[in-house]
């Protein structure tokens, strides 16, 4: 491989959204420990940094082309040779549209599933103009299979992209174990403290966060102090908190606003229990099937024992018994609550063998090493 040879990850968002922070930026940061020269293009915190994340969807198409020609200059100014594509939304127009023109390879990163709600061009003659097709599903599948290869963070996107490409590999959101790890225990030796952390953007989160705040309310401490922390930011956060003062509780319920990604780690310091409710509607299920759980990667590197409901991705994460539990309605969740609440030898146990997982198997260390592995091959 020619070391002089760069990859440039490109990416619609900012560090804050999860995205762009684990599959732009931290992707980038760890493939360079193995000889590749890797740079982050972030459309938002490049060109855009007075925008919000949702502003940024949400762009006239004048903004997006304005922003994808800066894209165009930059990566031909820089002279990238492989273009590292981070979902498809219009922000995969410049990269793709130069890669048609000069032969560039590119790598399509997909690790949501956005088929239903990917934000590429308002009007159909610009997506055909750059994409050479119009509409998500086709604009998708046509990257999809004239990348040199797909990365894809779930079970359920490789399946879907291998209809495209050969060349799948599935590299979860993972989790960086070097900045999540317990540096002080922070937990209180007389109180259980569980956590939910998350962006609560509308109706299908905002009744995920209702349901742990009902389980939470349903569960028996057996004596023992507890106390539910929700961390979160969104359109429906004052409205879960609303809403969630006509129930009943056995402990306290605090609502903090969203931190710094580089500080949540501080946060789950004092976590004893982290929960991953995926209760969905039948117009997201497809989306929480396809998601990479970036929380449960973060509490099992805080060896934080996690109560997760057995769908999508967690059933292939967490370890029943082991490094946490799954539940499949209501009541098992609060069964699994009380028995990680009553048993202490079972929490600690669980929370040990979860960062022994999340530094065998889904640490950045170990997925950059295997991303690296890949985009060598490329570059040959």
């Amino acid at each position: 491989m020619n070391k002089d040879l760069k990859t440039v990850f490109i990416g619609i968002n900012g560090y804050d959204y999860p995205y762009v922070r684990v599959r732009c930026y931290n992707f980038a940061k760890e493939v360079k420990k193995y000889g590749i020269d890797s740079r982050v293009l972030s459309f938002r915190d490049d060109f855009a940094p007075n925008l919000s994340g949702i502003e940024m969807l949400t762009l006239r198409d004048r903004r997006k082309l304005y922003l994808n020609l800066r894209a165009l200059l930059d990566i031909l100014i820089k002279k990238d040779d492989l273009l590292y594509i981070q979902k498809v939304h219009y922000h995969s127009a410049a990269p793709y549209f130069l890669s048609r023109m000069t032969g560039r390879k590119f790598i399509l990163d997909y690790d949501d599933w956005d088929l239903d709600r990917s934000p590429l061009f308002n009007r159909s003659f610009l997506n055909k103009f750059f994409f050479g097709a119009d509409g998500t599903e086709a604009v998708t599948g046509k990257i999809a299979r004239d990348a040199c290869a797909c990365i894809a963070s779930s079970s359920y996107l490789c399946d879907f992209l291998s209809q495209y490409n050969k060349k799948v590999f599935y590299i979860p959101t993972g989790v960086d174990t070097e900045k999540f790890k317990r540096e002080k225990d922070n937990r209180s030796k007389d109180r259980i403290n569980l956590i939910w952390t998350g962006n609560i953007w509308g109706n299908v989160i905002y009744d995920n966060v209702m349901f742990l705040l009902k389980c939470f309310s349903k569960i028996n401490p057996s004596g023992k102090r507890v106390s539910l922390t929700i961390v979160a930011s969104g359109d429906y956060y004052e409205k879960v908190k609303n809403d969630s003062a006509y129930l009943d509780y056995p402990g306290e319920v605090n609502f903090l606003n969203w931190v710094s990604p580089d500080e949540m780690n501080k946060i789950l310091e004092g976590t004893d229990i982290g929960l991953l409710p995926l209760v969905t509607d039948e117009e997201n299920k497809t989306w929480m099937m396809s998601k990479s759980p970036t929380k449960l990667f973060e509490y099992m590197a805080m060896e934080i024992p996690s109560v997760a409901t057995r769908f999508g991705e967690a059933p292939k994460i967490v370890k029943e018994g082991v490094t946490g539990f799954l539940a499949e309605n209501e009541e098992e969740f609060v069964e699994k609550l009380n028995l990680l609440i009553s048993d202490d030898n079972l929490r600690e146990k669980a929370g040990i063998n979860a960062r022994r997982d999340a530094e065998d198997n889904y640490s950045l260390n170990v997925l950059g090493k295997r991303l690296a592995q890949i985009l060598k091959e490329i570059l040959k």
